[in-house]
């Protein structure tokens, strides 16, 4: 009997063993992994670079926009508001590094040309609120960290509120209102 073919086999087998072949990776499931159909209309309107996390359900941010100076530089939330006094408006921009829609506001409208003119306005005094770095700032003084919101607050009370990523001409808007 010829033994050839059983001592190849067996070579075969000892060589496949020793070399780990992985086992194929586990399918998974494309369609539980894709953003929710009013998340990737949202998504479809961002220019700035961002991605979907299928476990959190946030539309996560790849790039950080800058502030306009008059924001970025502006004092602490609760500095603001002892600065305020009752003669100015604490204009308080809740965003988040993390947070897509956030970026994409920051670049549409906070750093519009038009919109940094009114808040230079001496009636506004422009701050900012990293919600993730300054939780405790954010639940004490606008009672919430979602993002991204615009907090009008006058003598440490906010008065109005401007939910969401908007456009320039909205924000105007909404601080000629106030």
């Amino acid at each position: 009997m010829d033994s050839r073919p059983l001592v190849a086999i067996s070579t075969l087998l000892v060589a496949l063993s020793m070399t780990g072949c992985d086992a194929p990776p586990p399918a998974t499931n494309a369609a539980a992994e894709a953003p929710p159909p009013a998340i990737s209309a949202w998504m479809d309107r961002l220019t700035v670079a961002h991605e979907y996390d299928p476990d959190t359900g946030f539309i996560v941010a790849k790039e950080t926009i800058s502030l306009p100076p008059i924001v970025r530089d502006g004092p602490p939330l609760d500095v603001a508001i002892e600065e305020a006094g009752s003669d100015r408006l604490v204009v308080a921009f809740a965003t988040a590094d993390r947070c897509g829609p956030c970026q994409q506001f920051k670049k549409d409208a906070i750093n519009d040309s038009a919109v940094v003119a009114t808040l230079s306005n001496r009636r506004f005094l422009p701050t900012h609120v990293e919600v993730d770095e300054s939780p405790e700032l954010a639940d004490r003084i606008l009672g919430s960290r979602g993002i991204p919101t615009t907090y009008a607050v006058r003598d440490g009370v906010v008065v109005a509120r401007f939910r969401g990523q908007r456009s320039a001409d909205e924000l105007l808007a909404w601080l000629d209102g106030l």
